[in-house]
Formats: structure tokens, C-alpha cells, sequence
């Protein structure tokens, strides 16, 4: 797993060194002994999540090499080191908007760690935020037009035929079905993730849910000439929402289809494994696009753009944190593996009772 990276700037080589025992357990450390060092560690390094700037050194103080950072990496959350001495230059450069917080010398170490802590939660916070300010408003806007332009047009007449008409009318309500779905996985997500999802779990046959999730896909499956291939499996109950279930289940292999090239093949294999067989294990896998191991831990986090966005093949990131919820909600697991010699494995464990 890649450690979150530190970029720390101090003229002193004992503080630098003391830092970075402290710190080098949970992230990877960079280290500069003065402010242009830093600034040139930024150019070279991309994805640095924190800066942790002195204030009092040479040639260049902390609160100019944390501002002049910004153009290098924009996104990157920035801590000040100083003593009380220098609090109107902390003042300013909080007003002046580059820096997340500041810290004290002399530190206390378990305070020092959860302020770190923090500013890397902000960093992943606030690129959630833009990520997801970005998607969906072009989600909502894409969807939004045609309704409107599809709209207009038919009130003013332009659709003359009743096959036009039919034509103008389903073009609306395909973009209405969009901006539902969009809707309603959002709403799906913020309620997992609050820890809010109430499951009405009942008893059932694991072979209708399969046979009701594999035809809900049917018609991505026929546009995209993919073959789906499932194996010979053992009927059992589950104590499951079967209605939410069936969404992660679904919400998956429409992934799978998305990524996968068109004429590939996707693999279903259900097995019952464990101790007396109570856990029941799906694996889906195509052979399409191939993730990197940065995307294969950062898959489940949502609004993650993997496809490419602005022609729609991935979504708004919403599919896969829904999944995740759901089968974890169930006391599941989900994980996904990929690599070029085997391609894209999504795996699916979930315990159950079998009549």
C-alpha cells in the first residue's frame, strides 16, 4: 500500500531527523534544509499530500516557500511550524489562505500525530469534494440539457410524425431515468457511509438471485457483443436484502461490462467455501481495462474517475462505494485484484445460512 507522502522543509538537520522518526512509520517522508530544496522536491515528486514548513530560515521563510508551493502543487494541505514569536506571520498566512494549520515548536509527539493525521484526512476530504463537484455536475447537466432541449423542441412543434414524437419522448425520459438513478445512488451512499443503511433481510434462493441480477444486464451484455459466462453452482437460502443485494451484485458486472472491450468475455464463478460450506463466494472477472495498483486501492473510494468521464463509460464513481457498502452492511467482503495475465477479479464473500 503507498504510504501518504510528507515533504518536510527545515534548516535544521536535528529537527528534520526528529521529525522523521516520528513520523516514518504511517507516511513517506521527503526532506528539504531549506525552502528552495523544497520547492524543488515539489516539482520533481508528484502527489505529495502535505507540506510541513518551518517558518524561521534563511533565504527563505516558511510562510513564502508555502505560498510559492501552491503553483507547483495546488492541492497539497500546508502546516507551519514556528513559535509564538512568529504568531503575525501565522496570522497572515492563514488570511492569505496557503496554510491548514500551525504548529508549535517545541511539539509533543502524540499531538504532533494527530494534527498530521488530520491535515492527511483534509487532503482526501477535499479531493473527494472536488471530484465529486466535478462528476456530478456533469452528470446532472448532460442529462439536464436533453431533457430541456428534447422539451422545447416538442412544444414548439418541431417533432411532426407520431414517430418523431416517439422519438422526442424517449429521449426524455432516458435522461429522467439517468438523473433517478444518479439521484438515488447518491442518496444510497450517503446512507451507507453514515452508517444508516437499514437491510429488511429475508430468506432467499440464491439461484433467482443471480437469474433476476443476470437479466436486469442482459441488454448491456447484447450491445456490447459480450459473452457472459457463469459455472454450475449449488442452490442455497440467504438471509439477505434482496432488493439491495441485487443492486451490488448488478452495479458490479455493469462495471465489468463498461471496462471490458466489446466481443470480450466476462466469468461468473459461485462456489460455497469454508467450514461447512457458509460462505458463499462470487468472483466476477473481465478482461478488459487493466487497473493500476494506485486504482485497485483507491477503487472503492467514491466519486474515483478510472474511465474516462467525459464520454460516460465510468460513471460518477458512485457504482463500486455502493457495492462495498451494501456487502459489507450484509457482514461481507468485497475486493477486486488485476493484473494483465489474468485481468480484473472482483470477489464477493458473504456468509449465509444454507437450508
Amino acid at each position: 500500500m503507498n504510504l501518504p507522502k510528507i515533504l518536510i522543509i527545515d534548516d535544521e538537520p536535528n529537527i528534520l531527523d526528529a521529525l522523521k522518526r516520528t513520523l516514518q512509520k504511517d507516511y513517506e517522508i521527503l526532506l528539504a534544509e531549506s525552502g528552495q530544496k523544497g520547492l524543488e522536491i515539489l516539482k520533481e515528486t508528484p502527489h505529495i499530500q502535505i507540506i510541513l514548513c518551518d517558518q524561521r530560515m534563511p533565504e527563505m521563510m516558511g510562510v513564502e516557500m508555502l505560498e510559492k508551493s501552491i503553483s507547483i502543487q495546488p492541492h497539497a494541505v500546508r502546516l507551519l511550524l514556528t513559535g509564538y514569536s512568529d504568531i503575525e506571520a501565522v496570522i497572515e498566512a492563514i488570511n492569505r489562505g496557503h496554510v491548514y494549520r500551525y504548529l508549535t515548536k517545541p511539539w509533543e509527539n502524540d499531538q504532533l500525530k494527530i494534527e498530521i493525521k488530520k491535515a492527511c484526512e483534509y487532503f482526501y476530504f477535499d479531493r473527494a469534494k472536488d471530484n465529486f463537484l466535478m462528476l456530478i455536475s456533469h452528470e446532472l447537466k448532460t442529462p439536464l440539457t436533453t431533457i430541456l432541449s428534447f422539451t422545447e423542441s416538442y412544444l414548439r412543434g418541431i417533432p411532426q410524425t407520431d414517430e418523431e414524437k416517439k422519438h422526442f419522448v424517449g429521449r426524455i425520459q432516458e435522461g429522467a431515468k439517468r438523473l433517478e438513478v444518479l439521484v438515488n445512488d447518491t442518496l444510497d451512499l450517503v446512507t451507507a457511509q453514515t452508517g444508516k443503511l437499514a437491510l429488511a433481510k429475508t430468506p432467499c434462493h440464491l439461484k433467482a438471485l443471480i437469474e433476476e441480477t443476470l437479466l436486469s444486464i442482459h441488454d448491456m451484455l447484447t450491445q456490447k457483443k459480450i459473452l457472459l459466462e457463469n459455472n454450475p453452482y449449488e442452490d442455497c437460502i440467504l438471509s439477505v436484502d434482496e432488493a439491495l443485494f441485487k443492486k451490488a451484485l448488478t452495479k458490479i458486472l455493469e462495471y465489468a461490462i463498461a471496462a471490458s472491450d466489446e466481443g470480450g468475455k466476462i466469468e461468473i464463478i459461485i462456489q460455497l467455501q469454508g467450514q461447512r460450506k457458509r460462505d458463499l463466494t462470487v468472483s466476477i472477472t473481465h478482461g478488459g481495462e487493466i487497473l493500476s495498483k494506485a486504482q485497485q486501492e483507491k477503487l472503492f473510494e467514491p466519486f474515483l474517475v478510472v474511465g474516462d468521464i467525459l464520454t460516460h463509460q465510468m460513471g460518477a464513481g458512485l457504482a463500486l462505494p455502493i457495492s462495498k457498502s451494501i456487502i459489507n452492511a450484509h457482514g461481507g467482503k468485497l475486493s477486486v485484484e488485476s493484473s494483465k495475465h489474468s485481468g480484473t477479479l472482483f470477489q464477493l464473500i458473504l456468509p449465509f445460512s444454507k437450508t
